[in-house]
């Protein structure tokens, strides 16, 4: 049953991994300044950590004057997560694609079935609206399905952050678009199709700054981006960077089909095949709600230079 009272007092955050704990942070310094109270859900073992980086974390939560709540994303049933939802006035979803398959709008439901006021659904990533069914990631045709839950409702608001990749992920081995080792780059069905990236610790600080935006962000997706690149500008960059010369090679789509086709266990692939399209993956960097409110965010050419 919906809440009569609109503010938004308490805020739940499903887990504190790499993109979490950089929500939690933004959302923690934000909080501060108003009555708003701050909850992370961990797994009961990350919640009664003894040692090590869990235990590091629980200590900077602490500091942070952030609640741990235990409940287990895949474990629990939607009925279970629905009643440690019931007690906050909204949540944001940071748990990543963790559960396998259905997880995600089983997160959903139990939201919608809790009452809750406003929900970050789990969709830092691409625009799943403009792609479509049958991209060859189940879990993105998931993600479609979860939008069409939330839209097919009117008692909880919504906000979907759309951040394009993660900007590390491009430049893993396992992505297979960077070969350092090679000095190579390979692009993704045609040199001019773009790619969007932004760091967790911009998508972090733009989060929070976007729950608290007033006028309020109520049923609607806001695009945000570090940075978006062709592959044929990041070919660019990479000489640059690497300031010898970039050996570059095209991989079209019936290449990368064929990749999946043999290696069906392969992510790498799947992704590399999901990423060879003109649309969807990337949108303009001056459209977005940084650019467009002045926000400086992480460029590739700047994260490069980090990691030196």
């Amino acid at each position: 049953m919906k809440r009569e009272n609109k503010s938004v007092n308490t805020v739940l955050i499903l887990g504190a991994g790499e993109l979490g704990i950089q929500v939690i942070r933004a959302m923690s310094d934000k909080a501060q300044h108003g009555q708003v109270k701050i909850s992370v859900l961990l797994r009961k073992e990350a919640a009664n950590a003894i040692s090590g980086s869990r235990k590091d974390r629980l200590d900077e939560l602490m500091k942070l004057g952030v609640t741990v709540v235990i409940g287990d994303l895949e474990k629990n049933d939607c009925s279970e997560l629905s009643k440690i939802f019931a007690s906050f006035d909204a949540v944001i979803n940071c748990s990543g694609f963790v559960g396998g398959p259905g997880t995600q709008m089983k997160v959903t439901q139990a939201v919608l079935d809790a009452g809750v006021e406003r929900y970050f659904p789990w969709q830092f990533g691409v625009d799943y609206d403009v792609i479509g069914k049958g991209s060859g990631q189940q879990v993105w045709d998931e993600q479609l399905d979860v939008r069409h839950l939330l839209r097919g409702q009117n008692a909880t608001e919504w906000v979907i952050v759309s951040t394009g990749i993660f900007t590390s992920y491009l430049f893993e081995p396992s992505f297979g678009v960077v070969d350092t080792q090679r000095k190579t780059v390979y692009g993704l069905g045609d040199w001019q199709y773009a790619i969007t990236l932004t760091t967790p610790e911009d998508i972090g600080r733009l989060t929070a700054t976007i729950f608290f935006h007033q006028p309020a962000f109520r049923n609607e997706i806001v695009y945000i981006a570090g940075d978006t690149l062709t592959y044929n500008q990041l070919a660019d960059l990479m000489q640059e960077h690497w300031k010898t010369e970039v050996k570059r090679e095209l991989r079209v789509r019936k290449q990368l089909q064929d990749e999946v086709r043999d290696n069906p266990d392969d992510v790498g692939t799947k992704y590399r095949l999901a990423f060879a399209r003109p649309d969807g993956v990337a949108w303009d960097k001056k459209t977005t709600f940084n650019y467009l409110h002045g926000i400086n965010t992480t460029t590739a050419a700047q994260w490069l230079i980090k990691q030196a």
